[in-house]
């Protein structure tokens, strides 16, 4: 049994100072770490301290190894990752955000990597942050970095920014220290957790996370913690907190490592990211060599919409892959356009675009990379050759929509409000927009689809957007009238009550547009409403009396729930 007095510190030599790389409690191991450290020739020297705490509250530390080695690769192994852009935090709580702590995670990758450690992990522990803190410069370039690129977005002075990280720097340590001389306890449950927060003393939901960490860097690897995070998900006392384990799980996907674990077994890049897609939206099934219950408790968790932050991380990673240069089908470039046309039908959809704005520009930049030899390949251009690899009107406005709320929009929203304009005034028939071979009820879902995104589009005018919207409108509301839809849903010869139940649900599917269309199928509801003695009819049409009571009370909440009065 260990001794909570003593402590053991794993150290190596950089630049001529002994940094600490790890905290054990236990001699053996924190001998055969730092042995394992000195192999991988990445130190010239390493050394464990054994701490001991007296009674006093004094320290005495010992050195009870030391060994130096040859350092096999003196490049810059913790080099910071390449970041364009960082999000400016004016207050302490907004280096806590997402956006920050996403940052932290793409700017300082192979430090977090080679210790297993998340950027929240990182943020609510003293000793963590002391570590990273005592890393040679990474640190200081990491502020540095960070404080260049947020004083040329604010228009603010470098050293204004670099100060007021180190500032931060230095708020957030003390916070992680005051928190760690509680000796806070090591939860394994989740309800264990909110029994330590429920005894306050703490911000709550710091005091959540903090707990949360200490369990969390208890393990060291992506996804022992992944499957922790997992497990408090599963238990009751966590339906009303999971936002945090939400966080934790964001952090986590951050790794590329563990993403490409998670994966398993795929054929090329577009094959991952068509996966992660099918993920983020729980949608997705393992692959082979996947860990399958990890992945399938992911992906529940993902349907369920609980993961919001998480999502957000895995669509980010796809987009960054999707605009960046490395080809979706490396092993087989003839099929790059290919692979690429269905990665492109998977992030376009009928009812709208995953990832909107960001997905929209990521396609861009790859279709303009797969042309490269047709020369240089204009805005224009590229835009066109997208609108020709999309299958159908309906995704090639959506797509337009998607592409006007970008970055690339700023300076060609006229140019894509006369495209947009154009591509819906073109035709009338509902075939010209989807294909024949959709079921009705998608078909008919995909304009509305389009005519809700139609009229959120800012780049054109109010009263253009209605009028295009009406435009959809009249498409849908012509389909209904030619196909006799409401009469296939109406039929004379069933039930009254199974009609009526029938149409009030069509009315609130969604697949119908507030205008024309709508107003078809409320106009039959109300035709029925208004016949005499309805109520009596609807409850002597259902086969088993002893439900006819029931029938008619979801009935009525249906007609409040579609809007009727």
């Amino acid at each position: 049994m260990s001794n909570p007095r003593v402590s053991f510190e794993v150290q190596v030599l950089e630049d001529k100072n002994w940094v600490v790389t790890q905290f054990m409690a236990d001699e053996g191991q924190a001998k055969a770490f730092a042995e394992s450290l000195l192999q991988k020739g990445n130190h010239a020297a390493v050394r464990v301290v054994k701490d001991w705490q007296r009674l006093d509250g004094s320290h005495s530390e010992t050195v009870v190894l030391e060994k130096t080695g040859e350092v096999k690769n003196q490049g810059p192994d913790l080099a910071l990752g390449a970041i364009s852009d960082a999000p400016i935090c004016r207050e302490l709580g907004d280096f806590y955000l997402p956006e920050a702590r996403q940052t932290i995670g793409r700017l300082v990758r192979k430090y977090l990597d080679e210790l297993q450690v998340t950027p929240s992990e990182l943020l609510h522990s003293g000793a963590e942050l002391k570590r990273f803190g005592d890393k040679g410069n990474l640190l200081f370039s990491a502020i540095d970095r960070v404080a260049t690129l947020q004083a040329a977005a604010a228009g603010e002075e470098s050293k204004a920014r670099r100060d007021f990280l180190s500032k931060a720097w230095d708020d957030i340590l003390a916070r992680a220290r005051a928190f760690a001389a509680k000796k806070p306890p090591l939860c394994k449950t989740f309800a264990e957790i909110m029994a330590e927060v429920a005894k306050g003393g703490e911000h709550a939901g710091y005091a959540t996370q903090s707990l949360m960490a200490v369990r969390l860097l208890d393990v060291r690897s992506y996804q022992a913690k992944i499957d922790i995070l997992l497990a408090w998900a599963a238990e009751p006392q966590a339906a009303t907190a999971l936002e945090f384990i939400d966080l934790f799980i964001a952090d986590t996907l951050l790794s590329a490592q563990l993403i490409q674990d998670l994966l398993g077994y795929q054929a090329n890049l577009g094959a991952a990211l068509t996966q992660l897609c099918d993920l983020a939206e729980g949608k997705a099934s393992p692959a082979k060599f996947a860990p399958e219950a990890t992945f399938s408790a992911l992906n529940a968790l993902f349907a369920k919409g609980s993961l919001p932050q998480s999502k957000a991380v895995l669509l980010a990673r796809v987009m960054r892959e999707l605009g960046g240069a490395n080809p979706l089908s490396r092993n087989e470039p003839k099929q790059e356009t290919e692979v690429f046309t269905r990665l492109a039908h998977r992030l376009v959809g009928h009812r709208c675009v995953l990832a909107q704005g960001a997905a929209a520009e990521a396609l861009l930049h790859r279709v303009t990379r797969i042309h490269a030899h047709l020369g240089t390949v204009t805005a224009s251009q590229a835009i066109d050759l997208m609108l020709r690899l999309l299958s159908d009107k309906v995704l090639k406005v959506q797509y337009l929509l998607a592409l006007a709320q970008s970055n690339l929009a700023q300076g060609m929203a006229d140019a894509l409000a006369e495209l947009i304009i154009a591509r819906v005034s073109e035709t009338e028939h509902i075939d010209k927009w989807v294909p024949l071979r959709l079921p009705p009820p998608e078909r008919m879902a995909a304009l509305a689809g389009l005519n809700a995104a139609l009229v959120v589009c800012q780049i054109l005018a109010p009263e253009t957007r209605a009028e295009l919207g009406s435009k959809v409108d009249d498409v849908l509301a012509t389909y209904l009238l030619a196909e006799e839809v409401i009469e296939k849903i109406d039929k004379p010869d069933d039930p009254l009550a199974m009609r009526a139940i029938r149409l009030i649900k069509f009315c609130g599917s969604g697949v119908l547009i507030e205008g024309r269309s709508l107003n078809l199928a409320r106009a039959r509801v109300i035709e029925h409403l208004k016949q005499p003695q309805f109520e009596e009819k609807f409850l002597a049409s259902v086969p088993e009396p002893g439900k006819a009571e029931a029938h008619l009370r979801e009935f009525h909440r249906l007609l409040v729930q579609t809007g009727f009065r």
